[in-house]
């Protein structure tokens, strides 16, 4: 159980991190990354809504590996929804993609929103499971 409670803190904790610093000019300054890379730069070059789902997707992850480290049956709702934010950012990476705009801030636009997915996905299959099980 506590193996997937972990990575998805330890992943979604550190995409928190960095969208904070991407967010907040004065945290920026203690995170510096060279001009034009990093996900503040991501952030700045993609829609709103696009936006939205990519922080939905980190923050409701980071909630929902937090509250299967605690064994909460609520995990399995706000990762099925974190899941659901990360395939909408993944909608626009796709699109940015055909668009020509495969790399943006130095981050590369497809990969980024699919490992949001991807890991959302695992926590939230894990997290049903265990609610089945009666881990949760």
């Amino acid at each position: 159980m506590t193996l997937f409670a972990v990575v998805g803190c330890l992943w979604f904790g550190l995409h928190a991190v960095e969208y904070v610093a991407a967010r907040y000019d004065p945290l920026a300054a203690m995170l510096p990354l060279p001009a034009g890379y990093g996900l503040g730069a991501l952030l700045d070059a993609v829609p709103a809504w696009a936006s939205g789902a990519i922080g939905a997707s980190v923050w409701l992850g980071l909630l929902g590996s937090v509250l299967l480290l605690l064994r909460d049956r609520a995990a399995v709702l706000v990762l099925a929804v974190a899941f659901l934010a990360a395939l909408v950012s993944m909608g626009w990476g796709l699109m940015a993609m055909t668009d020509g705009l495969s790399t943006l801030g130095g981050v590369d636009v497809m990969r980024f929103t699919a490992a949001l997915a991807a890991v959302a996905l695992g926590c939230w299959l894990y997290a049903r499971v265990a609610k089945r099980s009666g881990a949760l």
